[in-house]
């Protein structure tokens, strides 16, 4: 099984393949919640946090073609980069994948995918996290 590229950030789940969940913390003040690691919240500055785990789906906020990498991107170039806003309220970056550009709509359905990867000096296989144009409804018919 691969290891979290990011374990603050994705939790993998138990089972066949590369699944996993984003998480972060949720505020009992003020309810807001953030994705990632926080030690207090971002809102209201309260120490009173819980543990969250996020909808898998979320809407298209904003995106860009990036055609200069940072030092180190594992993939190819150009890519996707997106925005999607969760609808806990957090907006997450991640690259959107199997699709092109002229396919994406502002507020557009998008889902989560894990993919496997390995590092280009390294044997070690990662889980990380992008985003796809959502292809169909959930089962229940909610955002998950």
């Amino acid at each position: 099984m691969p290891t979290s590229v990011d374990p603050a950030r994705l939790k993998l789940t138990p089972g066949a393949g590369a699944g996993g969940v984003l998480i972060g913390f949720g505020c009992l003040d003020c309810r807001v919640k953030v994705f990632g690691p926080a030690t207090f919240c971002q809102s209201c500055s309260s120490e009173k946090l819980k543990p969250v785990e996020f909808s898998a789906r979320g809407s298209l906020f904003s995106y860009t073609t990036v055609r200069v990498p940072p030092a180190g991107w594992p993939g190819p170039v150009p890519y996707i980069l997106g925005e999607v806003e969760l609808p806990e309220g957090p907006h997450v970056l991640a690259e959107i994948i199997e699709c092109r550009p002229s396919d994406l709509t502002i507020g557009g359905a998008m889902e989560l995918t894990i993919l496997a990867i390995r590092g280009p000096e390294s044997d070690q296989e990662w889980a990380v996290y992008k985003w796809r144009p959502a292809t169909a409804a959930p089962p229940d018919g909610k955002a998950n």
